[in-house]
């Protein structure tokens, strides 16, 4: 008997031959898109730097500031913190920004032990770039421990916020309308951040499902999952505001406390690219233990990128890091072309309380403990198209994040997410994976509302579409598990979403 092919044209505005199975939901999708309904599943295509509706800018013809200019000496045995320093702050003068350049060669950084010393970009339209992340390229090496200090930090001077006015109507998730009290101090294009916290939300967000006592953060009059979303106005009429990107959350109007809207402060325009960054953890005298201790789990640092707006980290080698990677508020980011190796260390790359950040073509390697992580309120994470090690996990690393997705991904499992049992559960809804390739030594068995054990797999509901394992993996508590054991088209679902908004944007 022959093999059926299957023509799908259309709605996602190409015609492709394909023996993969279609799934129901990805159909549901592209309909609900078609009549303006709200879809099981998230809209997952407003990640990435400017929601990926543009191309990251060529920087070869900027303005350009050399480190060597300000003192940096490649291969040499001095440090060059101050010069790196000097460099960033040349191009922060300059009106526009400017490149940070760092001809080939090996920098070093960190003289001491002092974690409160940090190279720090605070302005907008700064890119660090080197000359290439392989050999004979640009390599910056951080050559003592600074516990708990990230090398390079990307944060706006000052991130004062206030809040400007409250939501005053229910609005359905996947949505893009808010009802406010006062829309006077508001403006179109204006960055926002939706916030709310209340046992009473929360209660209703999760019911049906039970919450343990011991997750305190979730009770009392200062307690609740943390929801703050990042926005960006598209228009205003009257006391009604219209969203650029889709809520992820219902909101849902409680007596307890309000829906409030806050400006968001951030630099934007930032990036690194063709850099190698290593450090000296390669040559402490012990092998990476989880939790051991924080020299174990914080030693070496080498990103942080907070309050950051359509910026990226693209082109780029971390080997021998304790952690990679931080995005705290991070909004319109994309981790592009990333590779992690060397000796183990604890997190690659984690993404917090932020909004759309995208994590695509990234190599983990079982270089960290963790591969991709989210957590404390992110939503519209989506990590895809990467390769984990085998029994390399996900950090899942409580404080309720939601709308995540892990798309397209080979290796990794979901065993032992972290997070203090005070934040859990680790997720929230909408947790999507799709064509999801499991690869673990053993069989495993996921329990994602697991009540009974301290490290557990506190998910609500997930959604499983195409997940496919190396050994047997078996579920309990899961929303929807369409297709197990096989790949479904599209292969990328946040590809498709992608192109079918883009399509439609065109129409």
């Amino acid at each position: 008997m022959k093999k059926r092919t299957l023509f799908i044209c259309g709605v996602i505005g190409f015609c492709v031959a394909s023996a993969q199975q279609v799934t129901p939901l990805w159909k549901e999708f592209a309909e609900a898109k078609k009549n303006g309904a709200t879809a099981t599943l998230p809209d997952f295509s407003y990640a990435g730097y400017h929601f990926s509706e543009k191309e990251i800018p060529d920087q070869s013809k900027r303005k350009k500031f050399s480190v060597t200019d300000f003192g940096a000496v490649p291969n040499d045995a001095a440090f060059d913190d101050e010069a790196i320093q000097k460099a960033i702050d040349a191009a922060e003068k300059h009106p526009g920004g400017a490149v940070v350049y760092f001809p080939a060669g090996k920098y070093l950084i960190a003289p001491d032990n002092d974690s409160l010393k940090q190279i720090r970009i605070s302005k907008s339209n700064i890119v660090l770039k080197g000359s290439g992340s392989g050999a004979g390229g640009t390599e910056i090496f951080q050559a003592n421990m600074r516990l708990n200090g990230r090398q390079f930090l990307f944060m706006p001077s000052s991130n004062k916020t206030q809040k400007i006015t409250t939501v005053t109507k229910n609005a359905v998730r996947e949505s893009f309308w808010l009802e406010v009290a006062d829309a006077s101090a508001l403006k179109e294009g204006q960055d926002i951040v939706l916030r709310h916290r209340s046992e009473e939300f929360t209660k209703l967000y999760f019911s049906p499902l039970a919450l343990k006592p011991e997750w305190t953060r979730l009770f009392g009059d200062k307690g609740g999952m943390q929801v703050q979303e990042i926005h960006t106005i598209e228009k205003i009429e009257g006391n009604r505001i219209k969203l650029r990107n889709p809520l992820h959350i219902d909101v849902v109007l409680v007596k307890s406390a309000s829906f409030d809207i806050y400006n968001f402060i951030s630099i934007e325009e930032c990036g690194i690219e063709d850099i190698r960054f290593s450090s000296n953890w390669k040559s402490y005298p012990e092998e990476f233990v989880h939790h051991k201790n924080g020299i174990h789990d914080y030693a070496y640092e080498a990103v942080g990128m907070e309050y950051i707006k359509n910026s990226w980290i693209r082109n780029c080698v971390f080997s021998d890091w304790n952690e990679a990677i931080m995005i705290r508020a991070g909004y319109q980011v994309s981790i592009l072309n990333v590779d992690f190796v060397g000796k183990k260390g604890h997190t690659s790359v984690h993404a917090r309380t932020g909004y759309g950040v995208l994590i695509k073509k990234c190599h983990f390697n079982n270089a960290q403990h963790h591969g991709a992580g989210t957590g404390y309120s992110a939503a519209g994470t989506v990590i895809t198209q990467c390769t984990l090690g085998t029994d390399q996990n996900f950090d899942i690393h409580s404080g309720q994040p939601y709308a995540t997705l892990f798309d397209d991904i080979d290796g990794g499992v979901f065993y032992n997410l972290g997070g203090p049992e005070p934040g859990h559960p680790h997720h929230g809804k909408q947790l999507v994976l799709w064509n999801f390739y499991h690869k673990s030594a053993k069989d495993q068995h996921y329990n994602f509302w697991d009540m009974t054990r301290r490290r557990n797999y506190t998910i609500a509901q997930p959604l499983l579409v195409g997940f496919q394992s190396n050994n047997k993996v078996n579920f309990e508590n899961v929303g929807i598990n369409e297709s197990q054991r096989k790949a479904v088209y599209p292969k990328s679902l946040f590809e498709a979403q992608l192109q079918l908004r883009l399509q439609k944007n065109k129409q």
